[in-house]
């Protein structure tokens, strides 16, 4: 028995290296109505705190919007000061380190084009799926 408690007290921190998660969260986005302007969505945050250690490894998100944006958007997924660019609405990527796993994160929109978007594009939800490792 005493063999055993030693064996698991050697390898205990092995498993807490090895420990991994993931939060889903999601907030409203904007209305544009107008091209060469930049939107911020409302923060994304984990919904509950994170052990000590999290480091961001994964996201999938998930951008709902009214009707089909056109094919001019320029979506980024921006979070601890630097901002990645997404290819589409919905997907997943692996994160740079300077990713915080906890957030908070942001959608930023931006049309490339100028002048009036007609309809207005209404982003419905800005969705993530955030994995992570604890060190």
């Amino acid at each position: 028995m005493r063999r055993f408690a030693i064996a698991a007290l050697i390898f205990l921190p092995s498993f807490a290296l090895a420990q991994s998660g993931a939060w889903s969260s999601q907030s409203q986005g904007p209305v544009i109505s107008r091209g060469q302007q930049r939107f911020k969505s409302q923060p994304i945050n984990a919904p509950a705190p994170l052990p000590t250690g999290a480091v961001a490894s994964r996201v999938q998100w998930r951008v709902v919007t009214a009707t089909p944006p056109p094919g001019y958007l320029e979506l980024k997924l921006c979070g601890g000061g630097s901002c990645i660019t997404l290819p589409s609405l919905s997907g997943s990527r692996t994160l740079p380190a300077s990713f915080p796993a906890n957030g908070p994160w942001y959608f930023h929109y931006e049309f490339t084009t100028r002048g009036a978007l007609t309809p207005p594009i209404t982003v419905l939800s800005n969705q993530v799926t955030v994995n992570y490792r604890v060190r």
